[in-house]
């Protein structure tokens, strides 16, 4: 599979609280591709800029990441997230006015014969279909519950960025929402694509559709036109894309 990815710091921020683990290289506020070959995984760590330490908790959960075992059941595999985030809790409570730092945690576990999802926040796995996509993940903010529960006019009202699901916090609850759960059955689709809300905030779908199904441009540029568009349409938050090629499909 060939991964391509663009990790950009926010306008006026100091540090990009997002960070991303693709293979075994933990990355933040970069661009590039590699090759990488089962089994392995891609994660994202969207630090919560309210809280502070929000590039700290991204950035460990990441390295606390790359130990972890792609084989295993899903309860095996959730035992495993929940375990670091334990010892980011541990973390946090020893650095004063750093007890609530939190980071989302999305992304995929790639073994040969499967591939686990992992979704606690509001980052998004998207697959394409044809020209469309396919979101995989469902947001966990007051917006989406609201929207979920039949709420339609509290949730025009809400803070639309308010997430209910992450790693830290200071408490173990939000980590309750996490999300483990074998996708792809018929086989890893041609493309996937990961965004941190920084992108699909601010983005219409038809705009990323565009993009990323427009044969002319090469995934650098995909990536690339991603970021520029969202930072064009007015986002000030940190932009992740990461954009997953497979050529060969295992299954029709």
């Amino acid at each position: 599979m060939r991964v391509t990815y663009k990790i950009q710091k926010g306008i006026h921020k100091e540090k990009c609280d997002d960070s991303a683990l693709i293979g075994g290289q933990i990355l933040n506020d970069v661009f590039g591709s590699m090759e990488m070959r089962l089994p392995d995984k891609i994660l994202i760590g969207d630090g919560v800029g309210g809280n502070a330490g929000g590039y700290e908790a991204s950035m460990f959960v990441m390295n606390e990441a790359a130990e972890i075992k792609c084989q295993g059941s899903e309860e095996q595999i959730r035992e495993q997230l929940l375990n670091i985030n334990s010892r980011l809790l541990e973390y946090a409570g020893s650095i004063q006015g750093h007890e609530r730092m939190a980071t989302t945690v999305t992304g995929l576990l790639f073994e040969s014969d499967q591939t686990i999802m992992v979704h606690c926040g509001n980052t998004r796995i998207y697959c394409l279909q044809g020209s469309f996509l396919k979101q995989m993940t469902v947001d966990q903010t007051t917006y989406q519950w609201l929207i979920a529960t039949g709420n339609d006019e509290a949730a025009e009202h809400c803070n639309k960025s308010e997430i209910r699901g992450a790693f830290g916090g200071g408490t173990s609850k939000q980590a309750d929402k996490l999300i483990v759960d074998r996708v792809f059955e018929r086989g890893i689709p041609q493309v996937i694509l990961i965004t941190s809300d920084g992108i699909h905030d601010i983005l219409e779908i038809d705009d990323m559709e565009e993009i990323v199904s427009d044969r002319k441009k090469t995934s650098e540029e995909k990536v690339e036109s991603l970021v520029e568009l969202a930072v064009k349409k007015g986002s000030l938050d940190d932009c992740t894309v990461i954009l997953i090629e497979n050529p060969i499909v295992t299954a029709s």
